[in-house]
């Protein structure tokens, strides 16, 4: 499809509005400051999810405009700007937790709202239709994955890359199921998030901020709730493309929870921070989450969508050893 060429164009004005954004972080002084839960060692410019933000915007009009996605739906997927804007407050000056979640619940609550009924889901042979338990679900899901993304933004290229994986392999699982509206929006996702991570490559030269990593959770979460809704997708396909994601920032928090720790503050204990300190480099962990993601993980994705039946098992396959990684690293430890 012509449409999907749009991306080379959305990839170059990603990389131009990124090096935009670098020269006025730098000229208004707006930097990252490292401190002792930080995984970096010098101040760094931050902002640069403004250009995966302003591109996604762009793509989704275009994608209303070619009449691809359904006017509500378009409503529901654009709620994500009110994510980004909270978030990119807090990048600016920081916003109490408290406020930022109830902002996130609001963008969550109206675009599932706008999206239509939701998607039934059956797990272990146990068939959830209840409107309401549904929409508690979803919603509950949508706000973990809006901030999980935020803890998971730790090292240079690590969101960034893990953005380009997740939107790219959905956009060929939903292309093989004709659905491509949804697809082409993957596509843009793509194009924005990798025009991004040549500036925030290892030595990264620019931070995504919160307007970039809240912004991305929100909406490959929305667009997993609505390709499921279509009958495109399914949550276990889902669940193991973002299973690196799921399992470190779920592991971590269950665990600083428990240990009675302010589970809001920022640290530096998810595995993949400990990983980058053991290995002093972060371009080996962000290539080590790219092979589990195209190795282990797409694979068993495939397996789900040939074999539904069974996506509960592939994905306990997928996501376990996860999380055996995570223990083993000692994630969400209390340091000393």
């Amino acid at each position: 499809m012509f449409e999907f060429f749009l991306a080379i164009p959305l990839f170059l004005l990603s990389v131009v509005i990124t090096g935009g954004v670098l020269r006025m972080a730098i000229h208004a002084h707006f930097f990252a400051v490292p401190t002792d839960r930080s995984s970096h060692k010098s101040p760094t410019p931050v902002g640069g999810g403004v250009a995966i933000v302003f591109v996604y915007i762009l793509g989704l009009w275009a994608v209303w405009s070619l009449h691809m996605v359904q006017g509500l739906e378009s409503l529901a997927l654009g709620v994500g700007a009110v994510v980004a804007m909270i978030g990119l407050a807090d990048d600016k000056r920081h916003v109490d937790f408290r406020v930022r979640l109830l902002v996130q619940f609001a963008a969550v609550t109206g675009a599932l709202a706008l999206a239509g009924p939701l998607p039934h889901i059956t797990i272990l042979g146990l068939n959830v239709e209840n409107a309401a338990l549904l929409f508690i679900f979803f919603s509950l899901t949508l706000l973990w994955m809006t901030n999980l993304y935020n803890f998971m933004d730790g090292i240079d290229g690590f969101a960034g890359l893990q953005a380009c994986f997740v939107s790219l392999a959905a956009a060929g699982f939903l292309v093989s199921s004709h659905d491509y509206g949804l697809a082409l929006l993957c596509i843009f996702v793509f194009a924005g998030a990798t025009g991004f991570l040549v500036w925030n490559w290892s030595p990264a030269r620019i931070f995504m901020g919160d307007v970039g990593s809240g912004f991305l959770g929100f909406v490959l979460g929305l667009i997993a709730v609505i390709s499921i809704a279509h009958g495109s997708m399914n949550l276990w396909s889902w669940a193991l493309l973002m299973g690196c994601f799921i399992t470190d920032a779920t592991w971590t928090l269950l665990r600083r929870v428990l240990s009675g720790e302010r589970w809001y503050e920022a640290h530096c204990s998810h595995a993949y921070q400990i990983a980058a300190k053991r290995l002093r480099n972060h371009e080996r962990v962000t290539i080590g989450l790219l092979l589990i993601n195209a190795l282990w993980l797409l694979p068993l994705a495939v397996l789900t969508t040939k074999h539904p039946e069974y996506g509960v098992y592939f994905t306990a396959v997928g996501l376990l050893p996860l999380v055996g990684l995570a223990l083993w690293l000692g994630a969400g430890k209390i340091s000393p």
